[in-house]
């Protein structure tokens, strides 16, 4: 598989659906497919380790706006 056809599929295993544990395996999977060396692998390993984290919590200033309004 290559570079392209792991990206299709990295797209079509978040688009729609939830992330869970399925969703996860599936895209650790998908990162097994592509050469440790590669910038798609590191990127896409970088992403799924900010999905891992889960959403981040809102900057203070931001917060500290919607306060103050």
């Amino acid at each position: 598989m290559d570079e392209r056809d792991v990206l299709r599929k990295w797209r079509d295993v978040f688009r729609g659906n939830e992330v869970n544990a399925k969703t996860l395996a599936q895209a650790e999977a998908l990162l097994e497919d592509l050469s440790g060396e590669s910038p798609l692998h590191l990127r896409l390993a970088n992403e799924l380790e900010e999905l891992k984290r889960g959403p981040k919590a809102p900057k203070k200033k931001a917060a500290a706006r919607r306060q103050s309004t």
